[in-house]
């Protein structure tokens, strides 16, 4: 998946390092991105919000100038990132994730900060109304409310002996523990026990997974950060080891079923990141106000169901469950 967006996207991010800033910019109107992924790797929501900025019309250094940190998933580097960026005075800043979306928050009051997408509760603390934004931040959210609830809920039904789920959080990210807090009442009703297994992305996964092995857990819910599920690299490799140890999973990132693991129930971003995002910085560009421009909602959910995993597995999905899916990958 990589490879085929960067075939598609690359000329976005060429030249882009981890300090870029255009050649010759002058007076052109410079629009700041705060991105929580490593430079070298690169990342396809980035590029996909580029694509979508080219397509209005923008080209760095002729007609705007781009000027992007990147986190290097170290998330915990964002706020420094983030007032490094503001330093320039840039007309927007755009930024996705709810870590990036309170550091770009925290370093100014006053630039217009485009986010999305993050859960509703995030822009609902950051914007103060959804409807009529009263703070310099607006994008877009997702309503998140009982997702990871309804994921156990879809791995127990598919797996009725399942017992100990462990959840694959990465503690620096602001609302880890709320997942984790949410999810233990379902858990509870559902008969399970959740298990925190803490992991910082692609610099530590192989090493955070050799710990659960042989039975230690029954199954594994894979939390939508971007340091975990949002990172390809990262959902592959869960998936894949997730079938090496004849585990179910499940992740409310929409991907995560397509890349092998047995089941997703999300939202799917990337039109987001394509539309509304470089949409709204377009708009700032010419003058609008965050106050002007409603945060956009979605509440809509797709199930994806991955059969040839669940096959791998030895799993039988009930038709019940295949009948409420929206993809089904055979």
């Amino acid at each position: 998946m990589r490879r085929r967006v960067f075939l598609v996207y690359g000329p976005c991010l060429a030249g882009v390092g981890p300090h870029a800033r255009a050649q010759g910019a002058g007076d052109l109107p410079r629009v700041a991105i705060l991105s929580p992924d490593p430079a070298a790797v690169g990342s396809d929501r980035l590029a996909a919000f580029l694509a979508a900025l080219r397509e209005f019309g923008y080209v760095d250094g002729r007609n705007v100038a781009f000027d992007i940190r990147f986190a290097e998933n170290h998330l915990d580097r964002l706020p420094a990132l983030a007032a490094e960026l503001v330093k320039a005075q840039p007309v927007a800043i755009y930024t996705y994730t709810t870590a990036g979306a309170f550091a770009a928050a925290g370093a100014t009051t006053s630039i217009p900060i485009i986010v999305g997408p993050v859960a509703e509760q995030t822009m609902e603390r950051l914007a103060g109304n959804l409807a009529k934004p009263v703070a310099n931040v607006t994008g877009y959210a997702f309503e998140v409310e009982n997702q990871s609830e309804k994921c156990l809920q879809l791995l127990k039904e598919i797996t009725p002996n399942l017992s100990r789920i462990g959840v694959l959080l990465n503690p620096d990210s602001p609302n880890s523990d709320d997942v984790l807090i949410a999810s233990n009442a379902a858990a509870k009703q559902l008969g399970l026990v959740l298990v925190r297994i803490e992991s910082r992305g692609s610099v530590d996964i192989d090493r955070t997974l050799s710990h659960y092995t042989n039975g230690t857990v029954d199954g594994i819910l894979l939390v939508d950060d971007s340091t975990l599920a949002g990172d390809t690299g990262v959902r592959a490799r869960v998936a894949e080891f997730a079938r090496q140890q004849h585990l179910p999973t499940a992740s409310v990132n929409i991907r995560y079923a397509r890349d092998g693991g047995l089941l997703s129930l999300g939202t799917d971003m990337y039109p987001i990141f394509r539309g509304v995002a470089a949409e709204y910085v377009h708009r700032i560009i010419h003058g609008a106000r965050p106050n002007e421009l409603p945060v956009q909602l979605s509440t809509k959910l797709e199930l994806v169901i991955n059969l040839k995993t669940a096959k791998l597995l030895g799993l039988t999905v009930p038709p019940s469950i295949l009948g409420l899916a929206d993809e089904v990958i055979e």
